[in-house]
């Protein structure tokens, strides 16, 4: 038997998963395997890193720049690298969720070089010398570990399966010292992958724990919830990527793509999956105020409700049984500066418009193309039009932010005078033309207040002279920008949009926590809200494929369900719906199911979703073709006394390009290098 040694100083520092009130974990020195594996609690230390290495897209996620890849700890319980930086570079940004002026427009690749094949290795040890210690668990508990193990390593093989299409499925412990050739490996079908990533998962979902309330490490819904993930992303590949057009060796070889015929049996694995979730009695969490119902889901221990599986930072105050150690700095990412905000980095991240805009919203531009007139900052996110889970993702101007008890102020800049449309102080790109030089005060920093004049024609007229009879209309000293933004320069610290990311940020926290690495909220791996979207994609599918009416209707009445938590009308399922995807993106899809997809966008924003759903819909290098977001401002309009918010287009001119190639990544390199059976991705 292969012998390792584990120390447990690594184990200590790496507790995301296992409870520490079950282990004696206080003695310094190392652990023989065979005592690892003798005992439940050693098992779960065993699988300790290994959980932690997960792939999975939280707080420490980047999708790109230089430390891009998945926040890890090292040795010593410190986090490695720069991935304060992360939040910089997450995946959002390159599909219209939030922007960075750090982004790179262009680095739409997800690859990294990942290739863990060395926590698949921990995994492959352990199921091949767990055997021999059968004798000393009851059958069920040695069962459940099993499973455990083949759930972990299905977990792995989706975060590669999903970037590389057909990866080497490596099952059995490699020896090292064997000859080169006799470890190298090849790349297995896609089909093949998928199906290999079902039988685990499969076998997960049967002998896992039923207990709901055990979210920190996986139980047989926790399965699930990664098998309904997994074979819609699978399905989607199916039906949709033969529209992309690339072919060569590797699509030759069934390594990238795989028929359309299999789409079917796909969607209803994912079908099948989530309505045994939903059989269970998951619920969506819900409350009378459901601004503060939305909140809750991402900040409060909600297992056996909504919360199906959950990444743990160190929560000891919600949870004193389970503290972990890890912390993120998602509220200092997010917030700006201020009093109670940020007190370290402040704003890296701010939304899109794009995004915002799919909410239910009061509108901000008439029907003559002028902007709409508000009495004050608040008219607009108070309005009834407003959906509360907006209101919940979002901060607006005027908005009191709960754990510091901050009124935002984020104020864009002044007009003098308004008398245009919407398009007049708006041009794509965003650059000054005669109308915003003419009426608009802006600056490059927060907080900034000026002496405002106009003459007769409007024209503005700064730190005028008093009594100046060419500046009749003189307005005295007037706030330009607000004390957290509106700011329009590269720097942190303040918002460069009138409106800032709320999801996520614990509403309840000790405020001078919002620093480097001292937020502790957790990280929501899977969440009945998801379940039901997936669901109700898969159901609309299959009713496709099947011409079954009532799955379709089904899926309506699903992502009702989501928009009834979310304070959202309902939405009506169209009978004779219009095929809006052959102008757009060259390939059929209804309105109906466009809708389903958007409904994802607006329940899972920031969840690290959008980019693989557009990925797996292959509709990415349709959306962005040097596409610039857009983004909200707020002024103030001082001859009318009102408030506007415009849509302009992103003020720091990030494009974002999509190439057909990055739906599949292309194998790292240095494995290329290193294995002559593995072949390129086609486009490489």
């Amino acid at each position: 038997m292969e012998k390792k040694y584990y120390s447990k100083l690594l184990v200590i520092a790496l507790l995301p998963f296992a409870a520490c009130a079950d282990l004696d974990l206080s003695s310094k020195g190392v652990i023989d395997e065979s005592v690892l594996l003798s005992s439940e609690a050693g098992v779960q230390t065993y699988f300790t890193k290994i959980y932690n290495e997960l792939p999975i897209e939280d707080f420490l996620y980047a999708g790109g720049g230089p430390e891009c890849g998945y926040g890890v700890v090292s040795a010593k319980g410190k986090h490695a690298g720069n991935v304060w930086e992360t939040n910089k570079y997450w995946s959002g940004q390159f599909c219209r969720e939030c922007f960075s002026s750090h982004q790179d427009g262009g680095a739409s690749s997800e690859a990294f070089g990942y290739w863990p094949y060395d926590s698949i290795r921990e995994i492959n040890n352990f199921l091949e010398q767990f055997p021999s210690y059968k004798d000393r668990y009851e059958t069920a508990v040695y069962d459940r570990l099993v499973a455990e193990a083949r759930f972990l390593r299905a977990f792995y093989y989706f975060g590669l399966v999903k970037r590389y299409g057909g990866v080497p499925l490596v099952l059995t412990v490699q020896d090292p010292t064997a000859a080169p050739e006799t470890l190298e490996v090849p790349r297995a079908k896609e089909y093949d992958c998928w199906k290999f990533i079902h039988d685990e998962l499969a076998e997960a979902m049967e002998h896992l724990s039923a207990d709901k309330t055990q979210v920190y490490r996986a139980n047989r819904y926790a399965a699930a919830a990664l098998m309904a993930k997994a074979m819609l992303y699978a399905a989607s590949v199916a039906k949709y990527n033969s529209t992309v057009g690339i072919s060569g060796d590797a699509t030759m070889q069934g390594v990238m793509g795989m028929s359309a015929a299999y789409a079917e049996e796909f969607y209803q694995y994912a079908y099948d999956a989530c309505k045994m979730i939903g059989d269970a009695g998951y619920s969506l969490h819900k409350g009378s105020d459901k601004t503060q119902a939305y909140r809750e889901i991402f900040i409060e221990n909600l297992a056996g409700e909504e919360d199906i599986f959950t990444k743990a930072y160190d929560t000891a105050e919600k949870t004193p049984e389970f503290k972990t150690g890890l912390t993120h700095h998602w509220d200092a990412r997010t917030l700006p500066a201020g009093r109670g905000l940020a007190a370290q980095i402040g704003t890296a991240i701010n939304p899109y418009w794009d995004l915002i805009s799919m909410y239910e919203l009061p509108a901000i531009v008439d029907e003559d193309g002028k902007p709409v007139r508000f009495s004050s900052p608040d008219e607009f996110w108070k309005s009834d039009e407003m959906e509360p889970r907006c209101r919940a993702n979002f901060l607006f101007s005027g908005m009191t932010e709960p754990a510091s008890g901050t009124v935002m102020d984020i104020q864009s800049g002044v007009y003098t005078t308004f008398p245009g449309t919407v398009a007049d102080a708006c041009p794509v790109p965003n650059v000054e033309n005669d109308y915003t030089v003419k009426y608009r005060q802006i600056e490059s920093a927060a907080g900034i207040s000026r002496k405002i004049g106009a003459r007769a024609d409007g024209t503005i007229v700064v730190n005028y002279t008093d009594g100046d009879a060419s500046v009749p209309h003189q307005y005295g000293v007037v706030e330009i920008t607000g004390q957290h933004g509106c700011i329009r320069s590269a720097a942190e610290f303040s918002a460069s949009y009138a409106a800032v990311i709320y999801k996520h940020v614990d509403y309840s926290c000790d405020p001078s926590t919002r620093v480097y690495f001292g937020s502790h909220q957790p990280w929501k791996v899977f969440r009945y809200g998801e379940i039901l979207l997936n669901r109700a994609e898969a159901a609309y599918e299959l009713g496709l494929l099947k011409n079954d009416n009532a799955l379709k209707e089904e899926a309506y009445d699903l992502v009702n369900q989501i928009r009834e938590r979310a304070g959202a009308h309902p939405h009506t399922f169209a009978a004779q719906p219009e095929n809006i995807g052959l102008p757009m993106y060259g390939f059929d899809l209804d309105e109906n199911l466009q809708y389903i997809r958007d409904e994802r966008r607006r329940e899972l924003c920031f969840e690290n979703q959008l980019n693989w759903d557009e990925r797996r819909w292959r509709v990415r290098d349709v959306l962005y073709q040097a596409w610039l977001g857009s983004c909200l401002m707020l002024y103030k309009v001082l001859d009318e006394d009102k408030y506007i918010y415009l849509p302009e287009s992103d003020i720091f001119r990030k494009y974002v390009t999509y190439q057909k190639r990055f739906y599949y990544d292309d194998i790292p390199g240095a494995e290329l290098a290193k294995n002559s059976l593995l072949i390129h991705n086609d486009g490489y």
